[in-house]
């Protein structure tokens, strides 16, 4: 989308890598971090060619759901704050690709991780905290958070971050490499989906 001369171009959320301090600016929404640009809230990343070297911000979306949140079906965009061996405890930030004003709170059961093997499933080797999943809001839950899931292929981690602070690049449906250290972590690995 142009929009006054800015290209909106994806969801971002806190501690995000956006690019490069030494091609881009940094601008509302970010921070410099040694020489790149970190996100710095959850929101639309925008990027302005009209000046020089392109500014690079981040704004919160002003679309979103009628009351700001999610409702049974709703695809969500959560990052996983907590994990037992049960369940993972999640904010949800994001409804439908429209980012909240305050995040939710989400738990995620092991039996809802994937449609396969259910038993079998560690919550450990699906999740680890900071992770960002894209989920399916299954109930209302209790009175302190909604109940997601992640049993579809396309549903599950789609940002991670290694031990060394790069971002994860998916091997397989459950395992993401680090490309600094090559070290391979086991996770519930979202399939991307190509238009």
């Amino acid at each position: 989308d142009e929009i006054d001369g800015r290209r909106d171009t994806l969801v971002v959320v806190p501690g995000q890598m956006l690019g490069e301090a030494s091609t881009l600016r940094a601008d509302v929404g970010t921070y410099v971090w040694g020489h790149r640009i970190y996100a710095s809230l959850a929101g639309l990343c925008a990027i302005d060619d009209s000046q020089q070297p392109p500014r690079v911000s981040v704004r919160i979306a002003q679309r979103g759901a009628p009351h700001g949140l999610p409702v049974v079906d709703d695809m969500v965009t959560c990052r996983v704050t907590r994990l037992n061996p049960r369940m993972a405890h999640v904010d949800i930030i994001c409804v439908d690709g429209a980012v909240l004003r305050e995040p939710c709170q989400g738990i995620l059961h092991r039996e809802d991780v994937r449609d396969f093997d259910v038993d079998q499933v560690e919550m450990y080797h699906s999740f680890r905290p900071g992770d960002v999943i894209q989920a399916r809001v299954t109930s209302l839950g209790d009175s302190r958070s909604y109940y997601i899931t992640t049993a579809a292929s396309e549903l599950g981690v789609v940002f991670a971050l290694s031990a060394e602070g790069a971002t994860m690049q998916p091997v397989s449906y459950e395992e993401m490499f680090c490309p600094v250290t090559k070290a391979r972590e086991r996770r519930k690995v979202a399939k991307p989906e190509f238009a």
